[in-house]
């Protein structure tokens, strides 16, 4: 009984430790929620709304992040996330819209790992697992 007991234990451990090293599925669109714990206020004013989209066939990451398109590369390795140097536009929108942009730009470029909350929400975390920006699959 004894041995039953310990290979369901070593059998659950290794589960687990497979299920922690599934990537998450990144691929299509995403719609930014929140910024930094804080939920994006709606700005946008019948505009689209800031969003991601990652292209796992091409390790492409393209965007709104307010105001400009961005468009850069990214690497996933299991959870771990690293995002390039964005390509952006450069155009010029009213404050509130350009603040919100800068904050999701910073958030892209601290991310270090990516958390499946669920199969329609993931958060984008930095070096010490704080959730910068929340996400949820259009």
């Amino acid at each position: 009984m004894k041995k039953i007991i310990i290979a369901l234990a070593a059998a659950a451990g290794i589960f687990a430790l497979s299920s922690c090293s599934q990537p998450v599925d990144l691929a299509g669109e995403w719609t930014v929620k929140e910024v930094g714990g804080n939920i994006l206020p709606d700005l946008w004013e019948g505009q689209e709304a800031p969003f991601l989209n990652f292209d796992p066939a091409e390790n492409r990451l393209h965007g709104n992040t307010g105001v400009n398109i961005i468009n850069s590369t990214y690497t996933l390795d299991g959870k771990n996330l690293e995002i390039g140097q964005a390509m952006s536009t450069m155009m010029a929108g009213p404050d509130e819209w350009m603040k919100a942009e800068r904050e999701i730009i910073e958030a892209l470029g601290s991310t270090r790992t990516v958390k499946a909350v669920s199969s329609d929400k993931i958060e984008l975390r930095d070096s010490t697992g704080t959730a910068v920006l929340t996400l949820v699959r259009k």
